[in-house]
């Protein structure tokens, strides 16, 4: 009877084991899907330079949508844009919707919270596939 309970222990000791790894796994999987869903959606990133000080701190964190419709950018909305530099080189950087009268359609005048910053008074309107995201939440 004893040695027939222990293979009874033995069996059930098994199973569990099996179900452990398999929810191991799973739980594994499902949280690696998470990580790649949030990495195409979103962007987040630790504010660099301090261009927009002090509407937003340096070491603040920005949480930007990559998916957006820009006909929903209005004046006053952040971004995350492409901006291209006097060297000819670009860089993604967080800068504030300021839509002119005479801003074409399509095109969107960037700018800087700092009058440091580079934005559109340097270098003109940029088009809407120059805006790479639209900032959801700056964490401090």
């Amino acid at each position: 009877m004893a040695r027939l309970f222990s293979l009874g222990v033995s069996a059930l000791m098994k199973t569990f084991t099996k179900i452990a790894v398999r929810t191991a796994l799973i739980l594994i999987l499902v949280c690696l899907l998470f990580v790649v869903v949030v990495r195409t959606a979103f962007i987040v990133s630790p504010m660099s330079p301090d261009s927009m000080q002090p509407l937003i701190s340096t070491n603040s964190t920005i949480v930007a949508a990559r998916w957006f419709r820009t006909a929903s950018l209005h004046s006053g909305d952040f971004v995350i844009a492409d901006i291209p530099l006097p060297d000819s080189k670009r860089v993604l950087t967080v800068r504030q919707i300021e839509q002119q009268p005479d801003t074409p359609a399509g095109q969107f005048y960037l700018r800087a919270a700092n009058t440091n910053g580079l934005d559109s008074r340097q270098f003109g309107t940029l088009p809407a596939s120059n805006i790479v995201g639209r900032v959801l939440w700056v964490l401090k």
